[in-house]
């Protein structure tokens, strides 16, 4: 993790799983209704998240465990700390990565970068990541720290510019669960 990390990853937000940190991250994108429609259990029908987080000379100083199981059209917490978010949703973006959309208060979107099998960096999608006209022209309404969104190609202007982003805020690390 580079020393001059972002206001996100210094306050230590999670996210769970390649989902979810951003509740009050800056900059963060957001819908008030889901934009990730037909998910399918692309991580399995249950998982353990272990999230990573809080980074500090190239170690976490966070880390926090949750369950999730699949439940008809999105990932349901079946226990565990997942700082607030109760389901989420995963689709495939980009040769092997992940986009999340998180519940809380709104929909948050995230991207997972594959960092090895089961492994994944975790980024939000952070308005900051385009020139203020395409602020302008692609956020609903905005605030300092929140540009709310209402359809997928404006969600996708921001995943487009994430994923030439390097780093990652949070790292999350799935394996399998007994039932």
């Amino acid at each position: 993790m580079p020393a001059n990390r972002s206001r996100t990853a210094k306050a230590g937000l999670p996210v769970t799983l390649i989902v979810f940190a951003a509740f009050v991250l800056s900059a963060c994108v957001q819908s008030e209704k889901p934009l990730l429609a037909g998910s399918k259990p692309l991580l399995g029908m249950r998982f353990q998240l272990t999230l990573y987080q809080d980074f500090a000379d190239g170690k976490a100083r966070s880390v926090k465990t949750s369950v999730f199981r699949w439940s008809d059209d999105h990932y349901a917490l079946a226990s565990g700390d997942s700082s607030g978010v109760q389901y989420f949703v995963v689709q495939s973006f980009d040769g092997g990565n992940l986009l999340i959309e998180a519940n809380e208060h709104g929909h948050v979107y995230l991207l997972g970068r594959k960092l090895a099998n089961g492994t994944y960096g975790i980024v939000p999608i952070d308005e900051n990541d385009v020139d203020e006209a395409t602020r302008d022209r692609t956020c609903v309404t905005r605030n300092p720290v929140i540009c709310t969104i209402q359809t997928r190609r404006q969600l996708d202007v921001f995943v487009r510019a994430a994923a030439k982003k390097r780093g990652t805020v949070m790292a999350g690390a799935i394996s399998g669960t007994a039932r």
